[in-house]
C-alpha cells in the first residue's frame, strides 16, 4: 500500500468528527463552541489532559465533475491570477494540469483504458476538500494554518507559514503548495466563497456546494470508485 493511499484511508476513516471532540472535552468547553461560531479552530484540552483541535466546519467546498471538464485549464489560470497575480499550474488550487495526460493515477502500462487525454479522455481535477479534520493544518508545525472567519475554508496565513512544506506532504492528494518565489504555501481558500474557477469554467464542471452535499459527493466517490470528485 502506497503512502498516499494510507494517508487517504486515515482521512477517510473519520474516526473522531467535531462532535466526538466536544463529547471528549470536559473543560474548555464553552471556549470550543465560541470559537467554532467565529469560525476559526481552537485546541481544547480533554478530561485526560490531552490537547485536541477542534475546527470550525466549512460552508462549502468545490466539487468537481470529470464528465464535464474538457481540460481546457481556464480554472488554473483564473484561480492563480486572483489569489497569486500570475498565471501558473503549479499554483493552482484546483489541479488539472497534473492529471491531463494520464489521469490521477499516473502513467501506466494499461494507459490507454485510464483516465487522461491519452487515455480514455476523461479528466479529473483534483480539488480541495476543506477537511473535517485537515491533514495539512494538524501537520503544520507553525501553527500556519486555520479557519476563514466567513467561509470556514482552511487557509494559510502567510504571515505564520515558513513555507517548509509539511502540509504538502501531509495531504492525501498533495494540494497544499509552496511558492517558489515567496516561500509561503497556498491552498484552496474558496474566494471569499466565490471561487474564480468555477466562474472561470465554460463546461459547469466545477460547482461551489454546501458542504454536507459536498462532502457526500467527494467522500462517498472516493470510498466507492476511487475518484477525486
Amino acid at each position: 500500500m502506497s503512502d498516499s493511499t494510507e494517508k487517504r484511508e486515515g482521512i477517510l476513516g473519520k474516526d473522531q468528527t467535531r462532535r466526538d471532540f466536544l463529547k471528549m472535552t470536559g473543560t474548555g468547553l464553552a471556549g470550543a463552541f465560541v470559537a467554532l461560531t467565529l469560525g476559526c479552530a481552537t485546541t481544547v484540552r480533554t478530561r485526560e489532559g490531552n490537547e485536541l483541535r477542534v475546527w470550525a466546519t466549512p460552508q462549502g467546498a468545490l466539487v468537481h465533475d470529470p464528465n464535464r471538464c474538457v481540460g481546457c485549464k481556464r480554472c488554473e489560470v483564473a484561480c492563480t491570477v486572483r489569489n497569486d497575480g500570475k498565471a501558473s499550474a503549479n499554483l493552482s488550487r484546483i489541479k488539472v494540469s497534473r492529471n491531463l495526460n494520464f489521469g490521477v493515477a499516473g502513467v501506466s502500462a494499461a494507459y490507454a483504458k485510464a483516465d487522461g487525454q491519452l487515455g480514455n479522455f476523461r479528466v479529473v481535477a483534483e480539488t480541495c476538500r476543506q477537511c473535517e479534520k485537515p491533514a495539512c493544518g494538524i501537520a503544520c508545525p507553525a501553527g500556519a494554518i486555520g479557519t476563514d472567519k466567513k467561509t470556514g475554508a482552511r487557509v494559510v496565513n502567510a504571515k505564520l507559514c515558513v513555507g517548509c512544506g509539511a502540509c504538502h506532504d501531509a495531504c492525501p492528494w498533495n494540494l497544499p503548495t509552496v511558492d517558489a518565489e515567496t516561500r509561503k504555501s497556498t491552498k484552496c481558500l474558496v474566494c471569499d466563497g466565490d471561487p474564480s474557477c468555477a466562474k472561470a469554467c465554460p463546461t459547469g464542471a466545477i460547482r461551489y456546494l454546501p458542504y454536507a452535499e459536498a462532502e457526500k459527493l467527494l467522500w462517498g466517490a472516493e470510498v466507492v470508485s476511487g475518484a477525486t470528485a
